[in-house]
Formats: C-alpha cells, sequence, structure tokens
C-alpha cells in the first residue's frame, strides 16, 4: 500500500506532543513515539477522529452506498463522479471512490500505530486495564475500517473468491506494497481483531459514543452474517439482545433516534461531531428548507416513495420527504432524507451500529425455517406495524424479500443498501430495473466499486482489479 503509507494521518496526533511530531509516524523514530498515558489517550481520541472523515463517516462513505443502490439519486450541479455513482457506472478514476479508499486505510493506519506501539509505553501511572481498553478499541476500529473496505471493494458475498482487500495490520513504510488477501483470509483478520477486542476493552463500560464491548459483540453479528456463519451471528446478536443496555424504541419514540440530544437508547455506537465538529450529513442530504437540488449531493430516489406508498401506515416513510417544496425539487418525484436535519447545529452522528441492525441480522440468519419472523415482528411491533404471517411469508424467497424491505424501510441513508443487495445476491435483479437506462446497464459485478486507478499505479500492478472492470 504505498500510496497509503505517503499519506499516512497526521495531524490528528498534534495534540500531544508526547505522542508524535508533525510528520508521518513512517518517519518518526520509535524514540520519539507513544512516551505517555497522556499521549496514548490523545492517540485513541484521534482515531475516533480519523472516522469522522469526509469521506468516511463523516458522510460519503455511508451515502455512497445507498447513491449506488435502488434507494439513492445524485444531486448537484454536473457532477459527473457523483452522477457514475448514481447511475451505477463508476469509473476506476472515480475520485470518490479513490478518497473513500484513502480514508479507509487513513483509519487502518492510525490503529496500526496504536496497536503496534501502544505496549511499549513506559508510564508508571498508566494502568494495565486502560492500556487494554486503548488497545481494543483500535483493534475494533481496525475491524470496522477492514470490514468496510471489505464490503466496498471485496466480493465479500463469496468467501471462495480471492478478491478481498489489502489487510494491512503493521506501521507501513513508504515503499512497502500489500497485496489483497483472499475474501476468506479477509474476514478471519477481521473476526480475530473483534474477537481479540472483546478480551481488552472494558466489560462494564457502555458508553455509545466509543467501541464498548457491546458494540464490539454487534459488529461481530453483522460481520459473521455477511461471512455466511449464520450461528455465530445469532449468538453475537443474542449477546447484544441479552445485556438489556440498549433496546428499540417504540413506534412514538423512534424518532429520537434522529434528533438532538441523540445517542438514544437503540445506539450501540454512534460516532459523535458537534458544532465546532460539524458532520456533512446534513448539507449531503438536506443543507435547508429551501435548498436547491444542485445544492444537495444525495436524493432520496423517487422508487423510495413508491415503496412506503406501498407500505400503508409505516411511520418511517416521515423521514423520507417527497413533497415538493418552493424549488426545483417541485419539477422531480426525488425527495430528500429527514434523518439529519438540524440545519444550525450540523452535529449529526454518523448511526455505526444500531438495536434495529440486530434484530435484522439475528432475522437474517434465523431464516424462516429458524424462526427469523420473530424477530422481523419484534421490531415491526416497534414501529407500529401489523406482524407478518404464514399466510403471507411461506418460502424462504418470501423472507428474504421481506427481510430486505424491512432493512429498506430502517435503514435508508444509513449506508446499507448496496450491501444488503450484493450480500443476497440480487444486486442487478433489483437495482436494474431502477436505474438502467439506454446508456447505462446495471449488473452485479456493480454491487462493489472498482479499486481506484490511482491505487493500481501506486502498487505496480500489485492490486488486481475487481471483475467487471477495466485493469487498465
Amino acid at each position: 500500500m504505498k500510496k497509503i503509507a505517503i499519506t499516512f494521518l497526521t495531524i490528528i496526533f498534534i495534540s500531544s506532543c508526547n505522542v508524535l511530531d508533525q510528520v508521518s509516524p513512517n518517519d518518526v523514530a520509535d524514540s520519539k513515539v507513544f512516551t505517555t498515558k497522556a499521549g496514548a489517550e490523545a492517540a485513541l481520541v484521534g482515531l475516533y477522529s480519523s472516522m469522522q472523515a469526509k469521506y468516511y463517516y463523516g458522510g460519503f462513505y455511508q451515502l455512497t452506498a445507498d447513491l449506488n443502490s435502488d434507494v439513492g439519486i445524485d444531486g448537484g450541479y454536473q457532477n459527473t463522479v457523483l452522477d457514475e455513482l448514481s447511475n451505477v457506472s463508476v469509473s476506476t478514476s472515480n475520485t470518490i471512490v479513490e478518497n473513500l479508499w484513502l480514508a479507509l486505510y487513513y483509519t487502518i493506519a492510525t490503529s496500526n500505530a496504536i496497536i503496534n506501539r501502544i505496549d511499549g509505553v513506559n508510564d508508571a501511572t498508566f494502568t494495565q486495564d486502560e492500556r487494554n481498553s486503548i488497545k481494543g478499541q483500535a483493534m475494533a476500529v481496525r475491524a470496522l475500517a477492514h470490514f468496510d473496505a471489505l464490503r466496498m471493494f471485496g466480493e465479500h458475498w463469496n468467501t471462495s473468491s480471492a478478491y478481498g482487500i489489502p489487510v494491512v495490520t503493521t506501521i507501513q513504510k513508504a515503499t512497502d506494497i500489500v497485496p489483497r488477501s483472499s475474501v476468506a483470509s479477509s474476514y478471519a483478520a477481521i473476526i480475530n481483531d473483534l474477537k481479540t477486542a472483546l478480551t481488552l476493552v472494558d466489560k462494564a463500560d457502555r458508553t455509545p459514543v466509543y467501541f464498548n464491548r457491546v458494540a464490539v459483540w454487534a459488529l461481530l453479528s453483522r460481520a459473521y452474517l455477511y461471512q455466511g456463519d449464520k450461528a455465530n451471528a445469532i449468538a453475537a446478536a443474542d449477546s447484544v439482545i441479552n445485556d438489556g443496555t440498549f433496546s428499540l424504541l417504540d413506534q412514538n419514540n423512534f424518532g429520537k433516534i434522529y434528533s438532538a440530544p441523540y445517542q438514544s437508547q437503540e445506539s450501540i455506537f454512534e460516532l459523535t461531531f458537534s458544532i465546532q465538529n460539524q458532520s456533512g450529513m446534513n448539507a449531503l442530504t438536506y443543507l435547508r428548507p429551501s435548498a436547491l437540488r444542485s445544492d444537495v449531493y444525495f436524493l432520496a430516489n423517487a422508487n423510495l416513495d413508491t415503496f412506503f406508498i406501498n407500505r400503508p401506515g409505516d411511520p418511517r416513510a416521515a423521514l423520507v420527504d417527497f413533497s415538493p417544496n418552493d424549488n426545483d425539487f417541485s419539477i422531480t418525484p426525488d425527495g430528500r432524507s429527514q434523518k439529519y436535519r438540524g440545519e444550525t447545529t450540523r452535529d449529526n452522528p454518523a448511526f455505526i451500529l444500531r438495536m434495529s441492525e440486530i434484530y435484522l441480522i439475528k432475522a437474517e440468519a434465523e431464516g424462516l425455517a429458524g424462526g427469523g419472523l420473530t424477530e422481523l415482528n419484534t421490531l415491526r411491533a416497534n414501529r407500529g406495524m401489523a406482524p407478518l404471517t404464514g399466510a403471507t411469508i411461506s418460502t424462504e424467497a418470501d423472507f428474504t424479500t421481506a427481510l430486505l424491505d424491512e432493512r429498506k424501510a430502517e435503514l435508508n441513508f444509513e449506508g446499507h443498501r448496496m450491501f444488503d443487495l450484493a450480500r443476497n445476491k440480487v444486486f442487478a435483479a433489483v437495482v436494474g430495473p431502477v436505474k438502467n437506462t439506454t446508456d447505462y446497464s446495471v449488473s452485479d459485478f456493480n454491487a462493489i466499486l472498482p479499486i481506484p486507478k490511482q491505487e493500481m499505479i501506486a502498487t505496480k500492478g500489485a492490486l488486481t482489479q475487481n471483475p467487471g472492470y477495466p485493469t487498465n
């Protein structure tokens, strides 16, 4: 990962002169790195700051995953790179794709700096429990970033595939190049990090603004589901549910998830922002009531309006606004997500792990035959929806359709749709009818993004391109 090594995150560490000089840690001697407890704590803050980057959980990662699907469509003004994603016809030189890649590996590199150096901090005030907690959180963040890279750039639905991701676990030199691992090896690294994190993070702490113990279980459940390990996905989901700290909100209160002061009882891990450190979510999806279409980059596809019209009584429909406004939205059937309102403060958090997803994960892993309808109906009841019954959901195919619909209703504009369709091997079948045009035709290979051309060049071809995309 030559390019990644060169662009390693530096700014997040400069809040403490005891951590790193204001240059890449690849160029700093070990004697200058991590010398105090305060320095290690500052590095952890910096690690979470790296996740707030514009092209990671600051907005673009999760919104891109919905734009490259049937629920999103782009606004903007003659924005070619957005058009490519909206048309599900992404080029290898797309700058958004390149920046997504760099943001992910930025966070991985920052995690590695902590993981590989924290044991060398020689500070008598630094207890082993404190050291373990920081290291455990860093391992969980590294697992998340590797997993997010695998979902976006690797054939995550096929554990027999060679098209995984570069798994980076050491501090890289500028000349280092890490080739792609297989999908199976990528999952093994992710799950190993999460299992190790479980042994290190504070066993009692449940604070939702960083990787607490329940959040690690939740991410394990998601990773196991994607990997196809249904038994372990269920077991990890049960650990989250049975812990009892987090729970579903009912139909009258679930809107609190998306309004200040945030951190509702549904949020297991919520990456926070503030009025001084704003996220991009409001500006990218809403901006202001009078915003023009050209002002807003990520819009709701009219298909999502049709979807909710066909689900009468679903209160989640109110979280997407398709009503005409006094601007050029009135001449388009597309709408805007209401999940990231707050035009003044713009401190909208990133909802990384929520309880509703845990019930959906357990339902998917159980399937109809395993009782998954119970989990779906638990969520539906808390959203004021009537239960599904065997009269209408009689086959596993029916159940998969119902499950994907429930995920679409619950998780739209939170960065799941592209991955859900890919994992269930229905990407082209679902997205094609919505996005196919005379100029573009959706294929299953579009369910992941291409390896950026710049990375192919920087690694001298060591990174192989995803099938379906041009190799030069």
